[in-house]
């Protein structure tokens, strides 16, 4: 895992969404996906130095999804998020 990140990015860590399992009388083709959302909950992981937004570690944020970068260093994979693009954070109640 990166151990700091630069340039106002935050190193994130995507939260696993639960997903419904429910029988259909619909038939749908094989490789049928259900669309997914335009946004993702993350946690916080790490944040560069001038970062401006006030994120604690452990914090959940939404993000939009495809501001996610993934990037794979020997097969670890790390994400991070331009810190523009959290749109806000999650309160531990909600979520």
């Amino acid at each position: 895992m990166l151990s700091h990140v630069f340039n106002r990015h935050v190193l994130v860590e995507p939260v696993e969404e639960e997903e419904e399992k429910k029988e259909s009388l619909i038939a749908l083709p094989q490789d049928y996906k259900k669309q997914e959302s335009p946004y993702l909950i993350v946690k916080i992981l790490e944040k560069a130095w001038d970062c401006s937004l006030h994120l604690e570690y452990g914090d959940r944020v939404v993000i939009e999804r495809r501001m996610l970068v993934e990037i794979e260093i020997k097969g670890d994979k790390n994400y991070l998020v331009l810190e523009n693009y959290i749109y806000g954070r999650l309160d531990d109640e909600a979520y």
